[in-house]
């Protein structure tokens, strides 16, 4: 088996109050129709604060860096623009604070592998090349990238890593998912991008993962890797996905999704609890991804749980929004911070296009 022995994370230097950005979509948008429906999915999301790369959210009407009232939005190329020049420095943070929990440095503790995660941006050579350069890691380590999975694509980068260090006791694997919605805003009136407007914010995250028997060896905790269980609901890939347009990478988010993930998470618990071989009830803690607080509240009434069940998502939600692929492993961050006792089980659940479903199971090592 393989064990996450530290989780960093790292936001953008823009906070700003959720009440602050419904006052700068108000003026975005310029319709009182709009307002309307905004005034409601903010004061419903859960959410507190947002962070951005960008600085317009949280500045007067006179002081937009980026996001101009007075021109055109800015094309797919001036966004992707953003993403290069921020993407990599904050992926960077992540790692760097990843591997100064391990009380060391990036050159002291050796990557061996690096995967890295996204799907709000796109060039090449790429995520990992500039992460490698800003790092000064060696030329000849592995690398590879998972992109456009959406929110869930945490787990399948931790599926890989996890093969890595079963396979190599050396192996220190790091994997780093970084995503910058917020560059994607426009103030289109319909549903999809209303919510994508309310809930979406920028971070990373950063996992170290080795091997269960070197994290004996060198008596480092964490969270074993027990399994995982993958699903792909098809009956509902046209509820969420995100489209390239001229403009921007538009997301696609229907209304429908807390009812349908509703609908099929007890059967998602059933299949996944047969291959991982636990019952729910036995289950300690729920590391769940809180794509909205709808989707939440809905798990919450379905399976059924507690509030303190969930306790830590709704944190996440209230402390970043949904920051897309990092969001989940925030969640198991805060777990670990917070403390956990040995042997605790731990439920993850994600969810993304498709409607793809993604689990994991975790055991505490202490």
């Amino acid at each position: 088996m393989s064990r996450i022995i530290s989780i960093g994370t790292a936001v953008p230097e823009y906070a700003t109050p959720q009440s602050v950005i419904l006052g700068f979509m108000h003026a975005a948008y310029q319709n009182k129709i709009a307002s309307r429906k905004l005034n409601i999915l903010f004061h419903n999301s859960g959410i507190d604060t947002r962070y951005s790369v960008v600085p317009d959210f949280n500045n007067g009407d006179s002081e937009h860096n980026f996001f101009s009232p007075d021109q055109p939005l800015p094309d797919v190329e001036k966004r992707i623009g953003i993403y290069k020049k921020n993407a990599a420095s904050l992926a960077v943070e992540a790692i760097r604070h990843s591997v100064g929990n391990l009380k060391t440095t990036v050159s002291e503790f050796g990557i061996t592998h690096l995967i890295t995660v996204s799907c709000t941006g796109i060039y090449a050579p790429g995520l990992g090349t500039d992460i490698m350069e800003q790092l000064g890691l060696p030329g000849d380590i592995f690398t590879t990238s998972i992109n456009y999975m959406g929110c869930n694509a945490a787990f399948p980068a931790l599926k890989i890593a996890d093969m890595i260090a079963r396979t190599d006791k050396n192996a220190r694997v790091m994997v780093v998912c970084v995503e910058l919605c917020t560059i994607h805003f426009q103030p289109k009136d319909n549903h999809d991008n209303l919510l994508s407007n309310t809930i979406f914010g920028d971070g990373a995250a950063a996992v170290v993962v080795v091997s269960d028997e070197a994290a004996v060896e060198n008596r480092q905790s964490g969270l074993t890797l027990n399994g995982f269980y993958s699903l792909l609901l098809s009956n509902g890939k046209d509820l969420m996905g995100w489209n390239i347009t001229p403009v921007n990478f538009e997301m696609v988010l229907d209304a429908g999704i807390p009812a349908f993930i509703s609908d099929e998470v007890m059967e998602i618990l059933q299949k996944a609890g047969k291959k991982l071989e636990i019952d729910p009830s036995s289950v300690d803690k729920w590391a769940i991804h809180p794509g909205g607080k709808s989707i939440l509240d809905a798990i919450k009434k379905r399976i059924p749980l507690n509030e303190s069940d969930l306790q830590y998502s709704y944190k996440v939600l209230a402390r970043y929004g949904n920051m897309s692929s990092p969001t989940i492993l925030f969640v198991l961050n805060e777990m670990l911070e917070s403390g956990l006792r040995p042997e605790e089980k731990i439920f993850s659940i994600g969810f993304g296009p498709g409607i793809s479903i993604e689990t994991a199971l975790f055991t505490y090592a202490g």
